[in-house]
């Protein structure tokens, strides 16, 4: 089976359509960033700061000729630990 949910912290998943391989790439990328974050300044990355960083690895993937841009749309799903609202950032 293709497995298309995938965890990425205690308050956030990813929903992912397109190449499994590139989809698996950005979930690792998620995962190292809100385990930076937490390690950093040690609580969990707001769902904004997790998008942005997210959007920022697969936009740098755009920019040059040499490198294949990510062939997968990314949804993130978060909720807010303090203020309980549920966000949802489309990444592609």
């Amino acid at each position: 089976t293709n497995k298309r949910i995938f965890p990425v912290s205690r308050n956030s998943g990813m929903a992912v359509a397109g190449m499994s391989a590139d989809a698996r790439q950005l979930v690792a990328r998620a995962r190292s960033e809100a385990h930076q974050y937490n390690s950093s300044y040690g609580e969990e990355a707001p769902p904004e700061i997790l998008a942005e960083r997210l959007g920022l690895f697969v936009h740098a993937y755009t920019l040059y000729g040499s490198i294949r841009p990510f062939g997968c749309a990314v949804l993130l799903g978060c909720v807010d630990k303090d203020t309980k609202a549920p966000s949802l950032f489309c990444i592609e």
